[in-house]
C-alpha cells in the first residue's frame, strides 16, 4: 500500500500561519489586479455575490443573521471539513478553500462588487476596520477550522488529475479512528466562534446601513 506523509503539516500553529499568509498574499494581489485592471462591478453577478444579495434581502436582524450563519457556518465551514476528508499526495484538499476565497475575495473587493455595500462610502481607515473585523475574522475562523481538521484525511489520492482505476482514492483509515489533539480541538472551537462573531458583525453592519 502506498504511504503518504503529513510531515509538512505537523503543528497546528504552522498550519494556521501558512494558510493565513497564503490567503493574505493572494487576496492582496488579486485586490490590486481588480482595482487597477478590471472594471468596477465586474463580479456583481458571480455566485458568491448572489449569496450576499440573498442574505441582504432579509427584513430583520435575526433572519439575516440566520441566513448568514447558514452560508458561513452551515455551508462554507462544513464544506471545508468535508474537503479535508481527502488528501492528494498528503496535501489536504481543504487547503484549497482559503486559496479560492483569497482569489475571489480580492477580486470582489478590488472591483467593488459587493452585494449590499459600496466601498466608496467608506474612507480608508473605516473600510480597513470593517474588512478586518468582518471578512478578516471570518477568514481566520475558516482557516482555524481547516487547519485543525487536517487529520480527517481518511482518503488519499496519488494524482490531482486522474481519478478512478489505479488512481482511485485509497481509504487509509476509518473516520472513527481519527483523534484530534487538544490544541486542534481548541482551534476548532475558536474557529467556529469566530465565524459566528463575524456573522453577527456583518449583520449589524447591514442593519445599520
Amino acid at each position: 500500500m502506498t504511504t503518504f506523509s503529513l510531515k509538512p503539516h505537523k503543528g497546528i500553529l504552522k498550519r494556521v500561519l501558512w494558510l493565513y499568509g497564503l490567503h493574505a498574499l493572494l487576496s492582496n494581489s488579486t485586490y490590486l489586479i481588480g482595482y487597477y485592471l478590471l472594471p468596477e462591478g465586474l463580479l456583481r453577478g458571480s455566485p458568491q455575490v448572489a449569496v450576499g444579495h440573498l442574505v441582504a434581502s432579509a427584513t430583520s436582524f435575526w433572519s439575516e443573521f440566520a441566513l448568514t450563519l447558514l452560508f458561513n457556518l452551515g455551508l462554507a465551514t462544513v464544506i471545508s471539513v468535508l474537503m479535508n476528508l481527502q488528501q492528494v499526495k498528503g496535501f489536504p484538499v481543504g487547503y484549497l478553500m482559503p486559496i479560492i476565497l483569497g482569489i475571489t475575495g480580492g477580486l470582489i473587493s478590488g472591483t467593488n462588487s459587493f452585494a449590499a455595500s459600496d466601498l466608496t462610502r467608506y474612507n480608508a481607515r473605516d473600510g480597513m476596520a470593517l474588512g478586518l473585523s468582518i471578512g478578516g475574522v471570518e477568514m481566520l475562523g475558516y482557516i482555524l477550522v481547516i487547519a485543525s481538521t487536517v487529520k480527517l484525511g481518511v482518503y488519499q489520492c496519488r494524482s490531482w488529475w486522474r481519478w478512478g482505476g489505479k488512481w482511485k482514492p485509497t481509504k487509509t483509515m476509518n473516520l472513527r479512528d481519527v483523534r484530534l489533539a487538544r490544541s486542534e480541538v481548541i482551534c476548532l472551537v475558536i474557529g467556529i466562534l469566530l465565524v459566528i462573531f463575524a456573522a453577527c458583525r456583518e449583520t449589524l453592519m447591514a442593519m445599520s446601513s
